[in-house]
């Protein structure tokens, strides 16, 4: 290794393994969506002789793997029958909506259930046994014949969007694959400086973004030294993607990035390129207190406290600095 950079990959490796929820965070979760599912299917769908069908399937961070600490919350989809689906007449014309049926439900056993308008439910789960309270985000869909599905859209005289979290999941598998892992561990740390810093982003637009960044980053097969590289290069390549369509796996529909962050992203930067300037002068305090400026206090710098062991990466090995950077 070379005399600079002495403490990247170490700092890195812990700070990505304390981002990730532990084992019995995990379960908790899957527990919590797995009941409220539960709760739902024992009053709406009828009883068959036939083995009863998927009714849930747990999407975004907690199936992807990028969910972070403390790990409360967790989206799911909510599975009906598809003969169940209702007709997309003229609005006046709708029966019902849907949400506010299966809010109905819900609401004979949990206590707090709120419908947002976009046609899906919050339900706070409490979990005596774990001591665990999880917020679960229900979004009432039906089966596609393709194999996604339609996702209610009470917000909008369009009635049903698509969606293929199968489609999504092997999108970011894929940047793996390409990367070394590199996609995970980045939207890993970008969901960190998103809440550190307060950014109005999605974490599809962050996903869909860092699966094209590391497709081009020059050091994407590299290990954990260049991570402070990869945090810097991203921010300033995402400087420059405001106002852009993003074309969603699996579907039609694009993700509009807005510019709203542009601000933040730009000042992150400025700050990233001077702790890759301390990092490679070994100046270690001062590159801390730098991170910790995008990235918020839990990147400390000390051994993973929250989860079983730490990662078995690569070790790094050393690297020369390209003429012209720093």
């Amino acid at each position: 290794m070379t005399a600079e950079w002495r403490h990247v990959t170490q700092r890195f490796r812990n700070f990505i393994a304390n981002l990730q929820p532990t084992t019995d965070q995990r379960r908790t979760v899957q527990a919590a969506a797995a009941d409220v599912a539960a709760c739902l299917s024992e009053k709406i769908i009828p009883p068959s002789p036939h083995p009863a069908p998927i009714d849930h399937m747990v999407i975004g961070g907690h199936a992807k793997g990028t969910a972070i600490q403390p790990a409360q919350a967790v989206d799911m989809l909510y599975i009906l029958p598809a003969e169940t689906r209702p007709s997309c007449g003229p609005r006046e014309d709708r029966e019902v909506p849907l949400p506010h049926q299966l809010a109905a439900e819900l609401e004979q056993r949990y206590t707090q259930v709120e419908r947002a308008r976009e046609g899906w439910l919050a339900v706070i789960h409490e979990d005596d046994a774990r001591q665990a309270r999880t917020a679960v985000r229900v979004i009432p869909c039906f089966p596609f014949q393709d194999g996604g599905f339609l996702i209610t859209r009470n917000d909008s005289e369009i009635s049903w969007r698509y969606t293929d979290p199968t489609a999504e999941n092997t999108a970011l598998h894929e940047a793996n694959k390409a990367s070394a892992n590199k996609a995970t561990h980045l939207v890993l740390m970008l969901k960190a400086w998103r809440h550190a810093r307060r950014v109005s982003v999605a974490s599809l637009a962050l996903e869909l973004l860092v699966c094209e960044f590391v497709s081009v980053w020059t050091y994407h097969r590299r290990s954990l030294l260049f991570y402070d590289w990869m945090i810097r290069d991203f921010f300033f390549w995402m400087g420059h993607q405001e106002n852009r369509e993003l074309l969603i796996p699996g579907g039609v529909e694009a993700l509009q990035v807005g510019n709203q962050w542009i601000g933040e992203v730009q000042a992150t930067y400025r700050l990233a390129e001077n702790a890759c300037r301390l990092e490679r002068d070994n100046r270690d305090d001062e590159a801390t207190g730098c991170w910790q400026e995008i990235f918020g206090t839990r990147f400390s710098g000390a051994p993973a406290s929250l989860t079983e062991h730490a990662p078995s990466w690569l070790p790094a090995p050393g690297r020369v600095t390209p003429a012209g950077t720093a």
